[in-house]
């Protein structure tokens, strides 16, 4: 098998477990992840090592996928404010369903410490391509350019795993409506 083809296989795999514990949260099985892709459980564990091997795999390419594409939708060296960075980033999300298999990864990473170290790597490099994209607001200010923009990352990234847990628990808002909802909520512009 190529490494094309067994990337191509992980990645259907992974896809599959993804909507299935979308549906069923953690309980979810091997049989019912195999009868969701149609594969067979060997060609399961002949990718994946268990279940929790299959999860951490899921929990690195969620957040990696938002890391690359933010990268690219910054790519051009703009300035944009904090808020216009959170704005671009709640618009190239996925839907609910990936949010609230992410906070169930998030709640189960308290008690695994490989999972754990997966979404610290993730949040790491996250927070990273937030500093990026905010680099070249935070040169504009009066402020130290680097601690400026990692301390406005760090405060970005609260409110978007804010908005994530509100809408995986209590229902669709879309991002534009978070961010309108808290710029009402403090009385002032989030800019």
């Amino acid at each position: 098998m190529s490494d094309a083809h067994r990337a191509a296989r992980r990645e259907q795999i992974a896809e599959a477990a993804l909507q299935v514990l979308a549906r069923k949260g953690s309980d979810t099985s091997i049989a019912e992840i195999v009868a969701e892709c149609g594969l067979s459980a060997g060609a399961i564990y002949g990718n994946f090592e268990n279940k929790a091997d299959l999860a951490r795999y899921i929990a690195g390419q969620l957040l990696h996928r938002r890391i690359g594409t933010l990268d690219d939708a910054v790519a051009d060296g703009a300035v944009r404010t904090p808020a216009e960075v959170l704005r671009l980033f709640m618009t190239l999300r996925r839907q609910p369903p990936d949010l609230s298999v992410l906070l169930q990864f998030w709640g189960e990473a308290t008690v695994d410490p490989e999972l754990k170290a997966v979404l610290e790597t993730r949040a790491t490099e996250f927070r990273d391509a937030v500093v990026r994209a905010l680099r070249p607001w935070a040169a504009t200010q009066p402020e130290d350019t680097e601690p400026l923009a990692l301390r406005t990352a760090e405060v970005c990234m609260a409110m978007v795993q804010g908005y994530f847990v509100n809408t995986a628990l209590f229902g669709w808002m879309t991002g534009a409506e978070y961010l309108d909802g808290a710029e009402r909520a403090f009385g002032s512009p989030l800019h």
